[in-house]
């Protein structure tokens, strides 16, 4: 090992570390060991833990520490006062989004105990009220004055208090603010100016006050769905409408005991336990709640939280043990292991349970980790049965994995095993939690083991939890547009979930409310069918032999499901790359020897196809550098034209020449034209993924937007009736599966929804005598597309 050169920067040495070390251990094939005697070897290896200790104390030293002027792992209030003058500057410059960004640096770095923090909070909070995020400007307020904002300029942020109440259209609140406000003034020796320009500001909110028009806008708090049919007592986090079973061959499996409806809720579960991914725009640490206005930790700068309580509540439960190697970028250079050691210190916080059948107390970690073996492992999902049982026999795979693999897991879990017991006081908190006497090596062998088993489980059951993130994209065009895309922000396990089988073709979908899962029927779900989850490889996305070799590679099974079993469906996906015959306009799949249609034997001339795409796309280009929309509109419809004719109608190339040609109409209020367009994309989607996907819903989304935009721009049109009977028609079924796909309490489907009930709201406005009486069968229409 000596003679190799490891790079400069710790972090990248890892992987390479791995290489290394499990290259020196393979000798020895591991797989068919326990994890306790695979552990207590390389807990007693030297040369193995001086290695990792090393390498973990490099960590420490290389990013532990003020990496530059604007970044730092703890805290320090000269980087908060710089981002906090960037905002400053921003805010100046009316570049409200920017100057939030900046303050939320600010508070992130600052130090708790310092002037820089309260500062920091209340200048965030002035960007959150120009914003109108006023719920979250009171609470950087409540941060701000708890934290010992100055007291001179506090009735300033008083005041702002009560903006957002009259804001949030809380009369009583405001009230009682604004007299707060005042009482605090007067206990100030105000200039004369200040004074005055205060009063003047309690005047302004007094008029305010007295408006009939002041309504309460606080939102309803979420009420999630619950599980259809009841919740299954013997299924823990199950609908009653299912049921588990175990066999020979398929081991533990999900089948409906009653038919069940598409959009019906079977699973709604809460995580035995998760992490949140690094990201620009971070979920909440404790309870993954996406879009969050973060709240740091005290000691820390890189984790936050959407509150001072999951704050709180994150420290209890493991951030206390977390928090030296989130400072030395410890969890984002071992990936899914990070989630291993979450289940390790989230079981301690919660209490080992005893073992189900004990005979002897344990007094060794192997006859501890046996003890959790001996359950019965569909019984153990009965609501009151300890989760730890849960989690502890899901599979591992251990067994069929590469000895190498197996031996890297080993070595990554002996690292952290180590990692908790030189840089935390973890190991002296562990014996309250474990219900026997075990010796100190004995519980560190046991950790160490947890930490290795959850590794194999969690590769293999594992969950990326997802949400809808609002973002800005570079069309190439027209500079920038919104848009929303779904956004992995979690890791997580969810035991009761994780006994779903997988098929290519699921019955299922998986919806987020922060950490939560909530699986809904995809397609109605009769007695007896087995309930199927996608692993991943889905059989609209990749061709057989592919998914095949994915799967056999991470989950170590052969897929016999329905979709890889059907030889007439084996190429279906090609059908999205494939040209079309100028003879029969079927498609034309080109397998790398001679092209020629299946349909009709005609052969394929590839060559003259290259060259038009060619010619195509380099037309595109040229429209990019258009002078004006029009010139390059018309340009890119040259260009689609010539794509038509070479690349089949589903080709999925095709669909996004589609997309920029119909941005393009919309662009020019050509909205017709670009309503055609997306409809075609419409079509296309539903043959590849089904009509009630989440490709579709999103297509639905962007066709509702332009309807609507047709709706405002020309609101004269003879058409304009029609129009508002269609565009309401397709916000109603982009509603539909937006929810289905993705659940009410996403801000996207509350958008939609207000889209509809303004379409209503013109199509009532807009009824004539001839039309009143067809407005109940024009509204209630089939919504099938």
């Amino acid at each position: 090992m000596n003679s190799v050169s490891l790079p400069d920067d710790c972090a990248k040495q890892w992987e390479i570390l791995l290489l290394l070390l499990s290259s020196e251990e393979k000798k020895i094939d591991r797989t068919s060991e326990n994890e306790i005697d695979t552990m207590s070897y390389f807990c007693k290896n030297e040369g193995v833990r001086k290695i990792m200790l090393q390498w973990l104390q490099q960590m420490k030293a290389s990013y532990g520490k003020k990496t530059s002027e604007l970044d730092t792992a703890l805290k320090c209030d000269d980087v908060s006062l710089l981002w906090r003058q960037k905002g400053n500057d921003k805010f100046r410059a009316n570049l409200v989004e920017e100057s939030y960004r900046c303050y939320s640096k600010s508070v992130v770095y600052a130090n708790h105990n310092g002037p820089m923090y309260s500062l920091a909070l209340a200048n965030r909070s002035a960007s959150l009220l120009r914003l109108k995020r006023f719920q979250e400007c009171l609470s950087d307020i409540a941060m701000a004055i708890e934290s010992g904002y100055p007291t001179e300029q506090r009735h300033k942020l008083l005041l702002r208090r009560v903006d957002c109440h009259i804001e949030l259209g809380q009369r009583s609140e405001a009230r009682s603010a604004l007299a707060a406000a005042t009482q605090y003034a007067n206990t100030l020796n105000l200039s004369a100016t200040q004074a005055l320009e205060f009063e003047k500001h309690v005047k302004i909110y007094e008029k305010k006050l007295e408006s009939p028009d002041l309504v309460d806008k606080r939102e309803d708090e979420v009420v999630l769905p619950e599980c259809y049919d009841g919740p299954n007592l013997d299924f823990n986090a199950a609908s009653s409408a299912i049921e588990l079973r175990r066999s020979e061959t398929a081991g533990r499996y999900v089948v409906a005991k009653r038919s069940a409806r598409r959009g019906d809720v079977l699973f709604s579960e809460d995580p035995y336990a998760w992490v949140t991914l690094p990201s620009d725009d971070p979920a909440c640490e404790m309870c993954c709640r996406p879009d969050i206005n973060p709240v740091p930790c005290s000691r820390c700068s890189r984790s936050v939280y959407c509150g001072a309580r999951c704050r709180a509540r994150a420290a209890l439960a493991f951030h206390r043990w977390e928090c030296a190697g989130a400072q030395c970028e410890l969890f984002p250079t071992v990936g899914i292991a990070h989630l291993a050691l979450r289940v390790l210190l989230l079981s301690a916080s919660e209490g080992f349970p005893a073992v189900p059948w004990p005979t002897t107390e344990p007094t060794t970690a192997a006859q501890l980790f046996h003890g959790y073996t001996q359950v019965d492992d569909i019984q153990i999902y009965k609501q009151e049965s300890p989760p730890f049982y849960r989690m502890f026999n899901l599979v591992t795979n251990f067994d069929k994995m590469n000895n190498n693999d197996y031996i890297q897991y080993a070595l990554t879990a002996t690292m952290l095993t180590i990692y908790l017991e030189h840089f935390t006081t973890f190991f002296e908190y562990l014996p309250s939690k474990v219900p026997y006497r075990l010796s100190s090596s004995q519980l560190q062998l046991f950790a160490a083991a947890v930490i290795l088993r959850s590794l194999g489980q969690l590769v293999c059951n594992g969950h990326a939890a997802l949400s809808l993130s609002t973002v800005e994209e570079d069309d190439g065009m027209n500079g920038r547009t919104v848009t929303e895309r779904e956004v992995r922000r979690a890791t997580a396990i969810y035991p009761s979930a994780a006994m779903m089988n997988h098929s290519c073709d699921p019955n299922i979908i998986n919806t987020f409310h922060n950490s939560r899962l909530i699986v809904r029927c995809a397609s109605e779900l009769s007695a007896g069918s087995e309930v199927l989850n996608c692993y991943g490889p889905h059989r609209a996305r990749e061709s057989t032999p592919r998914r095949k070799a994915q799967l056999r590679a991470q989950y170590m099974f052969t897929c016999t499901c329905t979709a890889c079993r059907v030889t007439d469906r084996r190429d279906f996906v090609l059908l999205f790359s494939a040209y079309v015959c100028q003879s029969c306009k079927s498609p034309v799949i080109f397998s790398g020897k001679r092209v020629q249609c299946q349909q009709c034997s005609s052969e394929f001339q590839l060559d003259r196809a290259l060259s038009i795409i060619d010619r195509a796309e380099d037309l595109a280009l040229q429209a990019e550098r258009a002078k004006n929309v029009e010139e390059r509109c018309e340009m890119m419809q040259v260009s689609y034209k010539m794509k038509q004719q070479v690349w089949h109608r589903h080709h999925s190339s095709l669909r996004a020449a589609a997309d920029r040609l119909a941005r393009l109409y919309a662009d020019i209020g050509d909205f017709n034209r670009s309503v055609e367009l997306i409809k075609q994309n419409v079509q296309c989607l539903e043959y590849q993924f089904g009509s009630f996907s989440v490709e579709v819903a999103h297509e639905l989304r962007k066709l509702s937007d332009v309807m609507l935009e047709r709706i405002l721009k020309l609101p004269g049109h003879p058409d304009y009736r029609d129009w508002c009977l269609e565009a309401h028609k397709i916000i109603k079924k982009a509603v539909q599966l937006m929810d289905l796909n993705y659940g009410s309490w996403e801000v996207l489907v509350k958008r939609l929804k207000e889209q509809e009930n303004f379409v209503a709201s013109l199509l009532a406005e807009s009824r004539t005598p001839e039309t009143a009486d067809c407005v109940h069968h024009n509204l209630h229409y089939n919504l099938k597309i």
